[in-house]
């Protein structure tokens, strides 16, 4: 049972927690009596060995067991008493031992989110934002549509920028040497020397292409080098884009070409509201932050600075840019790793007060909505996010934030 809590700081509490004599020796006793009906000892019939030769060869082991079993439910209990909720394992103060006929006493540090005080998501006035649908925005989009329905046809015509070389490559370094390599002039799929080397040129033309690579360069085979690549045009293809018309419309499920601009100017039209919806839970986290001043716990805040870092050297090595050390990342990120759990603090509060849950419903629906716009089925989603998250919790944590911030939108003030 709970005997005393000490308040070390808004987030670390002790707990001073006794567990009784009576439930560690009936607790005790049942172990012994498990061991005595299921052991064997040479010398004894079952179920009758002395309970002095079960203590000396059982002993520890029982001590252990009893502990394992008691103590975990003493310590939920404890917590629940004092209505805390931990973020961290427990860290049990000294060694748990039991003594004969006595009770056992022990002490827990145990790190919990903070009780905020004088809560306060009220009255949060939100600028109005409006949005426009410009023509060259839909006939960006039509653009988009074309050049994803465009074909390729062979030519010996001089290549220009985006048509399609086929080449055979040989460099001074073997590993960069290939065979029927297709690239499209003018994309990033090669250094920007292919492109201007094979401009103009046609099928059969072989050219030489030096590079001299940066030190930085994330390949240390090349860093620092000067490649020489020699290049053969083993083919060359022209790009053939379709005609905007009612055809182009038919691909997109559309009647017509004004159909299909009027259903680009309706998704436009969701996306731009879409993003003023963004723009707005911003600006209301922003200020629920602003209101509030904790104390975060260390661990989480641990463990977010962790997280920003690991995302920002992985984005670094995908962009071949050079990876900061875990020092410097560490301390660019202080400050946003703490806005970010005082935001995730602050919603859960807010959620428990208003009794904002997320469904099975709930998630059922998002999990669909993104294997649409991801091109997935369902399994193929689950599975994705139990290798990149362990689990659908952090799908339903996003959820969650989300609806306690409309919540919050829907009696926010929105002025123009």
């Amino acid at each position: 049972m709970l005997q005393e809590i000490e308040e070390v700081s808004s987030t670390t509490k002790k707990l001073k927690i006794n567990i009784p004599s009576d439930v560690i020796k009936s607790e005790t006793e049942s172990v012994y009596s498990h061991i005595k009906a299921t052991t064997k000892v040479p010398g004894f019939r079952p179920g009758k060995v002395p309970q002095e030769i079960l203590r000396k060869k059982f002993g520890k082991n029982v001590e252990a067991e009893v502990i394992e079993k008691i103590v975990p439910k003493f310590y939920m209990d404890a917590l629940k008493e004092a209505n805390l909720e931990p973020v961290t394992y427990p860290d049990i103060d000294g060694k748990l031992q039991l003594v004969a006929d006595q009770p056992l006493s022990f002490t827990v540090t145990v790190e919990v989110k903070p009780k905020i005080e004088n809560l306060n998501y009220e009255g949060i006035t939100l600028k109005e934002q409006t949005y426009t649908i410009e023509e060259d925005e839909v006939d960006k989009s039509i653009n988009f549509l074309r050049e994803n329905k465009a074909l390729y046809s062979v030519t010996e015509e001089a290549l220009q920028e985006h048509d399609m070389a086929v080449v055979d490559c040989e460099a001074s370094v073997e590993e960069l040497s290939y065979k029927g390599f297709p690239f499209v002039l003018g994309s990033s799929e090669m250094p920007k020397e292919f492109s201007d080397a094979l401009m103009g040129k046609k099928q059969g033309d072989r050219e030489e292409i030096k590079i001299q690579f940066e030190d930085d360069n994330p390949n240390k085979t090349i860093a620092g080098k000067e490649i020489t690549f020699q290049v053969t045009i083993k083919e060359g293809k022209k790009k053939n884009l379709p005609p905007i018309d009612d055809e182009l419309a038919k691909e997109a499920d559309c009647s017509t070409l004004d159909e299909l601009k009027s259903k680009i100017r309706e998704n436009l039209g969701k996306r731009k509201e879409s993003q003023i919806n963004l723009d707005h839970k911003k600006t209301i986290l922003d200020e629920l932050v602003k209101r509030h001043d904790f104390e975060v716990p260390k661990s989480m805040l641990k463990g977010e600075i962790n997280s920003l870092v690991e995302k920002a050297k992985e984005d670094a090595m995908r962009k071949g840019e050079e990876v900061r050390s875990d020092e410097e990342l560490r301390k660019e990120f202080e400050t946003t790793a703490r806005e970010n759990v005082k935001s995730v603090i602050i919603l859960e509060t807010i959620g428990k007060n208003e009794n904002i849950e997320v469904s099975d419903k709930d998630t059922e629906e998002a999990m669909q909505e993104i294997a649409m716009r991801n091109n997935l089925n369902l399994d193929e989603l689950t599975r994705l996010y139990a290798v990149r998250e362990g689990s659908m919790d952090a799908l339903k944590s996003r959820l969650f934030a989300d609806k306690v911030l409309e919540f919050i939108l829907e009696k926010s003030t929105i002025q123009k």
